[in-house]
């Protein structure tokens, strides 16, 4: 019940304001009416999950490692969230035989046509890297099949954050195809090992297509600068906010092998390209500037600006009416929360509590000194705090884009010769080829 009534609250208010833009794209790969095992990338802890069944339309049950079970408060409320323990030899050998408990519970689920997302990398890490899979998953799932002849078909499924750990920044989900367990029976039938190698080879090769990936740790700053100017370089509806196109995440695919593909055959282009790139990036840094303007003309400028000015009251009084739950729970997480793979989880939570006990609150006392007019004025308090996020993203904007227009005015050469510098950095990466 609980699952069910967060599942209600948070995909369309709280990852509103969280998330800047979510793409969330082939969900009809998905065939949502046989046993499902959703096999992930795992960057973001609890987030991850919670993400990929959001839009599902049957609850998501998760799997998570055994000593996020040792507190009772804990152990009620991963309970509610769908979650079941599994027993990890780094927890101890002492209790690696529970996980027959845990797969039992698992069956039952799965029996009935419902799903388990599994992270099978067991490890979760904020770097846009693949590691290597351990075998649970496919244990999991030739065992569905050897008990109860279940057609349990695994869906990898690619999680590809802009930044995992922070506020108003972007999320892309895509299904890869689905493959059934039976696939691989007589394979488990004859070499039960090689069938676990070859699952878990199934996976990652259809990972490999969906996640982000950065295979040198020391090209991770290149690739970074040049995904930043792909996504400047996409244009997308302001006000929109979730996504079915996977355009953005192949943007950014090919960018990322574009990158791996020089480091693997040209190092002194790679070393070239990045000198491009740091000297762009430096020369706009000095200025004050922002690559977008140099990748494309920002239109309805003077509507924008009107905006702006039209809307600076509504922005001061939703910005003191959501003061209180969105300055708590940054503060709660920028002091407690060391551990980055658990800030978005911890702030999300956090806030959607909170937010849900404020914002009663409100309408006990709307109710109770204004009457309806006073419940309607407690009801246009969230509508207020959407409104200061876009309107501080438009100031923003604004602000970098005047700039910007200043300095084609004072310093045109500077303007020319920044986008000079871009087209050269665009020019060495199509020539790539992958």
């Amino acid at each position: 019940m609980f699952s069910r009534f967060l599942k209600f609250i948070v995909p369309p208010f709280t990852f509103r304001a969280f998330f800047r833009r979510i793409f969330y794209s082939n969900l009809k790969k998905v065939p949502l009416n046989k046993p499902l095992l959703f096999v992930g990338n795992h960057q973001n802890s609890f987030m991850d999950g919670i993400l990929v069944g959001s839009y599902l339309p049957q609850p998501l049950h998760f799997t998570m490692r055994a000593d996020m079970f040792r507190k009772p408060f804990a152990r009620f409320c991963l309970r509610e969230l769908n979650v079941t323990p599994v027993y990890r030899a780094e927890e101890g050998m002492e209790n690696v035989h529970r996980n027959l408990e845990s797969f039992d519970a698992i069956y039952e689920i799965l029996r009935k046509n419902g799903n388990f997302i599994m992270f099978s990398e067991g490890i979760c890490i904020q770097e846009k890297r693949l590691h290597p899979l351990r075998k649970g998953t496919a244990r999991l799932a030739f065992g569905a099949e050897e008990k109860y002849g279940l057609d349990v078909h695994i869906v990898p499924v690619g999680i590809n954050y802009t930044y995992p750990s922070r506020f108003r920044k972007e999320v892309m989900i895509n299904f890869h195809e689905a493959f059934s367990i039976k696939e691989l029976k007589d394979i488990y039938n004859e070499h039960p090992a090689r069938a676990l190698n070859v699952f878990n080879q199934k996976c990652r090769d259809s990972l490999l297509k969906e996640v982000i990936i950065i295979e040198d740790p020391e090209n991770d700053w290149l690739a970074e600068q040049l995904l930043k100017m792909e996504r400047n370089n996409m244009v997308l509806p302001f006000f929109r906010w979730r996504f079915d196109s996977d355009d953005r995440r192949l943007a950014e695919k090919r960018v990322s092998e574009k990158v791996n593909q020089l480091s693997k055959t040209s190092k002194p282009d790679l070393q070239l390209l990045s000198k491009k790139v740091e000297n762009y990036v430096n020369l706009l840094a000095t200025n004050r500037l922002s690559d977008e303007n140099i990748a494309r003309k920002l239109n309805w400028g003077f509507l924008r600006y009107a905006a702006i000015i039209a809307g600076l009251p509504i922005f001061i009084a939703g910005f003191i009416a959501n003061l209180i739950p969105f300055i708590i729970p940054k503060i709660v997480c920028d002091r407690l929360i060391k551990d980055l793979r658990f800030y978005s989880s911890v702030f999300i939570g956090g806030f959607t509590i909170l937010y849900l006990i404020y914002f009663i609150i409100l309408l006990f006392l709307g109710g109770a000194l204004g009457g309806w007019i006073g419940i309607l004025l407690a009801f246009l308090v969230p509508l207020s705090g959407y409104f200061v996020l876009y309107y501080q993203e438009i100031f923003r904007e604004r602000l970098r884009t005047l700039r910007f227009s200043l300095k084609k005015i004072f310093d045109p050469a500077l303007v020319k010769e920044l986008f000079s510098q871009r087209k050269s950095i665009i020019d060495v990466l199509d020539k790539v080829r992958v």
